[in-house]
Order: structure tokens, then sequence, then C-alpha cells
């Protein structure tokens, strides 16, 4: 990949080859910075549980894929750099729209990549939903 910016269109291309299920899902990346990359959910009846809540582990799936695309803008495109670790809290129900997510990496080392994600409701950025951090191992760091 050399010093060449990533562009978000050159990842979405990359991230649908080596994670399909993120075109079933709608999954896209609305923003793409050094180290940063803001991606959204639609809202799809498909994926609430009872209530009409978006269930958890879609959520998770969303802030797996916001710290993917934020610690590839840093990396470069390497496809076996995979997740080590994932935890989120829940702090509210993610009800009737869009959710964004918010990554960043926080330190990119030799070998692992430490970043935190924000969820919120794209027509409320104000509230979050969940609060993520995630670490990512690379190959050959």
């Amino acid at each position: 990949m050399g010093q060449e910016k990533l562009t978000a269109e050159a990842l979405e291309r990359f991230a649908r080859e080596q994670c399909p299920f993120i075109e079933l899902f709608g999954i896209r990346c609305e923003e793409l910075g050094s180290g940063t990359a803001v991606v959204r959910l639609p809202y799809d009846e498909r994926w609430l549980r009872p209530g009409g809540y978006i269930f958890g582990g879609m959520l998770m799936t969303l802030a797996d894929m916001a710290i993917y695309y934020a610690i590839m803008s840093v990396v470069g495109l390497k496809p076996m750099t995979v997740t080590n670790e994932l935890k989120i809290n829940f702090l509210r129900p993610a009800v009737g729209g869009d959710v964004l997510a918010r990554a960043e990496v926080l330190k990119a080392g030799r070998r692992i990549v430490y970043g935190e994600i924000r969820l919120y409701m794209a027509e409320n950025p104000k509230k979050l939903i969940a609060h993520a951090t995630s670490s990512y191992i690379q190959p050959d760091g």
C-alpha cells in the first residue's frame, strides 16, 4: 500500500470481498480518516428483536466493522488483521432508525492495534447507544 492514502471507496471494495456479510446487512462506510471511521447500519426490520430494538449482535457487528475500517486506514489493507477482543456496553436501546458507529484507533503497535467505538442513532448523535473497545492482531507484526 505504501504511503498512498486509503479511500473509503477502496476500503468498501476490499471489505465486500473479505467480509461479504456486510452487503447483506447494508453496512456502509460514511467517513474515513487517518485512524478514524464512521460506519452506518441502515434500519431494517429483519434485525429487530422483540420490542422493536435492533439486536445486540448486530450492534456488535457494526462496532467491529467500524474499528476494522479505522484500523485499515492506519495499517493498510491486510486481510488477516483480525479481532482479538471486543467489549461492548449497551447504554440504551437502538430503536427506529439508522445507527452510526464512530471508531477511533487509540494505539497502533507493531502487532496489536487498540481502539474505541461509539454507537448512536443517526438522528441524535448526542445520545450514545453503546460504547465499545476493541483490539486487533496484525499478521506479521
